[in-house]
């Protein structure tokens, strides 16, 4: 080779790496005027965490989702700690850095190529089309899709360093297992990285006479077996971190599935995976119930996903010796995707875009024969074939471009599912919210049950929210039957132990009342909120019994709580107990402590005369309360459910 040309091949390679890093930049930039969309808010910006490196206990030790023992990501965690740390509250610069991960994985896909002797056009081409897939716009447009990003970006320099040579040296090996421990702490699915070497050197090795299964898995060994150990280890500090191995991270609604039902979803979910990567045309921030459902095994997309998988099947192993680009791109997809598949254990979603981002490689392997089989034609044909794949990315690059608006904030987020999937379960969880809000709270009862039926009573944020709300509009029942269904899926939960306490007292159930709020107390979270309010709740409930020195200690230990002595109601709980203790002088005192704290309005309700019954909203205090212990928007519920069950007891509506 001459001078000239290895000056022009290394100008197509560094094309081939820069241009496509350029592209996902330039792709993505409208998404640095988006802020912070549904879990950007909770682990982000209302995560205290995360805001700076003053607590890094709780960013590398600590879970995921706050309040939760959910997921451990301290990798993600530590990068948004100290991008707060050095700009602060700053959506744009979260935004620039996940793009500029982006853009860092999309130089990584062609490199990887490169190294697999793919050429520059096939790297190039490849790499395009992964900066610009739409089907990433969920990842590096939301921030908290960082951690997708982030474990690409690892992921991919493993398999970047691992094809750097024949042979793995020492610090080659070390330099492989300090990224898939990068990757681990940025996203689980990382746990694949092993298969994905192993076909990485199935590839590389594609024209050797002896390249089996058996010699892959062989010479991979010692790299294979220092990564199970990153893995157990990373497994031992997970299962401290969240009391388990698993967390509580799964979907509610799929974790009673037996293993019959999650192999047919597995099988029904196949056929989305390649629908996204392939025509990525209806994307969706949700594709949960009812846009996807649980299948049976009776149902024929079922078996048609069966028969499609046995296709791929087919192919792979096909192809293995006849064009083993194609082979390891079904494997490659089947091997990333599995960790999301259910069939191992339910997972929190049932199909997310954000997951697709390791497993969307496999779409790079297809460019290699794809280049040298056009490469073959007549200089027309070639022609034709490069305008069709520049305008194939063009596509991809202008429905990313729109799409990533979409993650501009929670709002623009459920605007876009009200109008591309109305029947998915989180609109109407939406209009349940916004019609209560609104002050049409018997509108927005269809809606609630609409949204618990689609999740199988399963969702816990929204039986927390919606046990609340029926709380607040008079309707223990029904908050108490949300609460304890909650309790199936999350045994231990506190806060919905906290409800159903607060429920059964609502219905006269003192007893119950104490030992679910014994319960709340136990397995709330140290310094949460839950705890005094559910020694709250105890308090009231002996009371109710007439067992006031009972009453009276535990509602002490609860104004012992620095945040709940702030509030009024235990004060004036203890002024109502001082009162019956004969003791006015200390019930004065306790009484003007409640009036202090209360806000204006609501300061002429705390009186000694008359004495406040045990159920007086003011007393009972469970949340922001209005004289008849009711917010406006929830009074309506009350006669709307009156004549539900009218009708479902046979009588006329009234």
């Amino acid at each position: 080779m001459t001078d000239a040309s290895r000056i022009t091949g290394r100008h197509a390679c560094a094309a081939a790496v820069l241009g496509p890093a350029l592209l996902a930049v330039l792709c993505y930039a409208n998404s640095l005027r988006n802020g912070y969309a549904i879990d950007d808010e909770p682990i982000l910006a209302a995560n205290p965490v995360v805001h700076g490196l003053g607590n890094l206990h709780g960013v590398l030790l600590g879970s995921y989702w706050p309040g939760a023992h959910s997921l451990w990501r301290p990798v993600t965690l530590l990068s948004l700690a100290a991008q707060w740390a050095v700009h602060g509250n700053a959506p744009a610069a979260f935004h620039a850095a996940n793009v500029l991960m982006h853009a860092i994985a999309a130089a990584l896909v062609a490199v990887l190529l490169l190294r697999l002797k793919a050429g520059p056009w096939a790297a190039g081409l490849a790499a395009a089309l992964f900066a610009t897939h739409p089907v990433h716009v969920e990842a590096v447009s939301n921030v908290i899709g960082r951690g997708d990003v982030l474990a690409g970006d690892f992921y991919l320099a493993a398999c970047v360093i691992y094809l750097g040579a024949p042979r793995l040296s020492a610090g080659r090996m070390a330099a492989i297992a300090a990224m898939m421990a990068l990757a681990l702490g940025s996203k689980e699915m990382a746990v694949t990285l092993p298969a994905a070497l192993v076909l990485l050197d199935a590839l590389r090795s594609r024209g050797e006479n002896e390249a089996g299964i058996v010699a892959l898995v062989r010479r991979n060994l010692p790299v294979t077996g220092v990564l199970a150990g990153v893995v157990l280890v990373y497994v031992l500090v997970r299962r401290a971190v969240l009391h388990g191995v698993l967390g509580d991270a799964g979907a509610a609604f799929l974790s009673d599935l037996g293993g019959g039902e999650r192999m047919a979803l597995a099988a029904r979910l196949w056929p989305e995976y390649l629908r996204l990567l392939l025509w990525p045309a209806d994307l969706s921030a949700e594709w949960g119930p009812s846009t996807l459902n649980v299948p049976a095994w009776g149902d024929a997309s079922v078996w048609l996903s069966l028969l499609l998988a046995a296709g791929l099947v087919v192919v792979a192993v096909y192809t293995w010796n006849r064009q083993r680009w194609v082979s390891v791109a079904v494997l490659w997809l089947a091997a990333t995707v599995f960790p999301v598949s259910q069939i191992p254990f339910p997972v929190g979603v049932l199909v997310a875009e954000r997951t697709l981002y390791i497993p969307s490689v496999a779409l790079a392997f297809l460019f290699p024969p794809l280049v040298a089989a056009v490469g073959r034609e007549p200089a027309d044909t070639r022609r034709l074939a490069l305008g069709a794949a520049a305008v194939l990315v063009a596509l991809a690059a202008a429905r990313t471009w729109m799409r990533t608006p979409v993650w501009r904030s929670s709002a623009a987020v459920f605007d876009s599912l009200v109008a591309e999937h109305p029947e998915v379960w989180r609109v109407d969880w939406r209009a349940a919210e916004l019609l209560t809000m609104a002050g049409r709270g018997d509108e927005a009862l269809p809606y609630w049950d609409g949204a618990l039926a689609k999740t199988r009573h399963a969702y816990p944020r929204m039986l927390e929210q919606y046990s609340r709300w029926m709380l607040l509009a008079g309707q223990p029942r029904r908050a108490a039957a949300a609460a304890a269904g909650g309790l199936v899926h999350y045994p231990g939960a506190p806060v919905l132990e906290l409800y159903l306490s607060i429920a059964r007292f609502d219905q006269g159930d003192y007893r119950g009342a104490i030992a679910t709020a014994g319960q709340a107390y136990r397995h709330a979270s140290p310094g949460a909120g839950v705890a005094p309010e559910a020694r709250h709740v105890q308090a009231l409930a002996y009371d109710a019994l007439g067992l006031r020195d009972s009453a009276r200690a535990v509602n002490d230990a609860a104004l012992r709580d620095a945040g709940w002595s702030r509030r009024a109601v235990g004060w004036y709980h203890a002024a109502r107990l001082e009162a019956l203790a004969g003791d006015t002088a200390a019930a004065r005192v306790a009484l003007e402590r409640a009036r202090e704290r209360a806000a204006p309005p609501f300061r002429p309700a705390l009186t000694l005369a008359p004495l406040p019954r045990v159920t007086h909203p003011a007393l009972r205090g469970w949340v922001e309360w209005a004289p008849d212990g009711r917010v406006a928007g929830l009074r309506d519920i009350g006669p709307r459910v009156r004549a539900e069950e009218a009708v479902a007891a046979g009588g006329a509506p009234r």
